[in-house]
């Protein structure tokens, strides 16, 4: 993801990670609302 922080990426990839792990292919996708969606931080 551009422009996020180095921090917040690791936490994201993180979670995305242990979400595809428990959920395999059931999951086709994740979607980060919110101001970091909108890249205000």
């Amino acid at each position: 993801m551009p422009n996020i922080p180095n921090k917040i990426n690791n936490i994201i990839q993180e979670f995305t990670t242990k979400v595809n792990k428990l959920l395999g292919n059931r999951i086709r996708k994740i979607i980060l609302y919110g101001s970091y969606a909108r890249r205000r931080f």
